[in-house]
């Protein structure tokens, strides 16, 4: 049987940390993408990076808008370790119409741009579509428009990784407010009807520049909502029954400028995000700092059997009288005094019923109350706690024990700035010790809520026989 406890529990504090900040993350500017002019809507694709410029272009024609700036065209640029290497060249090789290109994207291999329409043009206003193209290298007649509605802007296009999902912004008569964003679904191999996402989702103001991660969260740029004055980022994601309730992105990344247009790794670990937070839109690179859990809890191991006395059951004659506790598990003991391992955490009514010995009838119940067993929020700690110096050793972390708050990664720290994220986590130890293993994670409702466990493991040296 399990080592049993007494029924008297003592609470256990978990540890869960507010912290002023909530996330680490670096952010600066992109360096060496035409610094004079700018660089918005960055998009990544097989380590190659896309965005739209103002440059000036090296095409023998360059056209400029009524204000004397040069039209937005698209630019692409190899990433060596997530940094910008080489020089940003035109992604189309014939792009000499008198159009914008503001943004684009990749659904099926081909590239799905927001452009002006020429063939849409009202007094001399273009609105935005967006246009698919075969590649790089078809001419644009202006007839590749799969989202224009007349006399109206559509852009900024997002497909989710299985292509079932489209995301994207227009001013189209029916919205919200300025700007909303729209999704469309793919159903036997069809495309609905654009439906507006909502007063969930949008504002009376602005609603733009959608990003549909990996993880399925929807990331968008919206300067309507009561805790942003401009332009900030926000994610939601899709529910059985809409969307959900938007969630400011992280102040690192929001600042009291315009930030739009964000790229976020399939990893959550970097990314790019559009901002004019000094002076011209620009792109800014940004990274997530190994997070630092300051107050890390031993994990404990549950322990759900106790020992149950009832000390009135001593005023009764045991030689006329008999014990029964109902545990409330769906099993019996009889007994004054019981040792008991209930199935897991969770609430359990427990009684204590006394019977004639002689007649079997029951008569009354002497105790009877609620147990509850809730178990402390931690991580659960896979792995050995004994090891040998070189081996391989591999530590998994279960968060199914936490019920305040949903995790996000898991963080591994096994010393000597030996840090590594991830469901699970391999190492090994060169020396003999004792060795000090800490997982950590996030809350994916609230960044500033942190949740660190710690186990020892310790490592001897392997001795061979002669």
């Amino acid at each position: 049987m399990k080592a049993l406890k007494t029924i008297l529990i003592t609470a256990i504090t978990t540890a869960m940390a507010l912290d002023a900040i909530a996330q680490n993350i670096d952010i600066s500017p992109v360096k060496g993408l035409f610094n004079n002019n700018s660089v918005i809507n960055p998009i990544v694709v097989d380590s190659t990076l896309y965005f739209a410029s103002d440059a000036k272009s090296n095409f023998a024609v360059n056209y400029i808008d009524n204000e004397g700036n040069h039209l937005y065209r698209i630019y692409k640029v190899r990433l060596r370790n997530q940094k910008p290497y080489g020089q940003p060249k035109p992604y189309f090789k014939y792009c000499n119409k008198p159009y914008s290109q503001v943004a684009i994207t990749f659904f099926d291999h081909r590239p799905w741009v927001t452009q002006n329409n020429i063939k849409e043009s009202t007094d001399g206003i273009c609105p935005l579509g967006i246009f698919e193209f075969r590649d790089e290298n078809q001419k644009d007649d202006g007839n590749s428009a799969i989202m224009q509605p007349k006399g109206r802007n559509a852009g900024y296009a997002t497909y989710s990784n299985d292509g079932t999902l489209m995301i994207f912004a227009s001013d189209m008569p029916g919205g919200e407010g300025g700007t909303d964003l729209y999704y469309r679904e793919k159903v036997d191999g069809f495309w609905s009807q654009p439906q507006n996402m909502g007063s969930v989702i949008n504002t009376e103001k602005t609603e733009t520049t959608p990003f549909i991660h990996s993880s399925g969260k929807i990331f968008f740029a919206s300067n309507g909502r009561a805790d942003s004055k401009r332009l900030d980022i926000y994610y939601t994601y899709k529910t059985e029954t809409g969307f959900a309730e938007p969630v400011r992105f992280d102040t690192s990344i929001n600042s009291l400028y315009d930030d739009y247009g964000i790229y976020y790794s399939d990893d959550e670990e970097w990314g790019f995000v559009t901002s004019n937070r000094h002076g011209k839109d620009k792109l800014y690179y940004f990274k997530q700092k190994f997070p630092e859990f300051p107050d890390p809890q031993e994990y404990t191991e549950p322990n759900y059997c106790f020992t149950l006395y009832e000390e009135t059951a001593d005023n009764y004659d045991q030689t006329e009288f008999s014990f029964k506790w109902d545990f409330g598990d769906g099993t019996t003991a009889d007994g004054t005094e019981v040792d008991h391992c209930f199935p897991g955490a969770g609430v359990y009514n427990v009684s204590l019923t006394v019977f004639d010995k002689l007649t079997k009838d029951e008569l009354f119940k002497i105790a009877e109350y609620p147990l509850d067993l809730s178990a402390p929020d931690q991580i659960e700690i896979i792995g050995p706690r004994k090891a040998y110096v070189g081996d391989e050793l591999t530590f998994a972390a279960n968060g199914e024990g936490i019920k305040t708050f949903t995790p996000t990664y898991y963080y591994w720290d096994f010393g000597r700035k030996n840090r590594k994220k991830g469901r699970t986590a391999k190492v090994s130890f060169r020396r003999p010790g004792t060795y000090v293993i800490k997982c950590g994670t996030i809350a994916d409702e609230d960044s500033s809520i942190k949740l660190c466990n710690m186990i020892e493991v310790v490592v001897e040296k392997r001795t061979t026989k002669r």
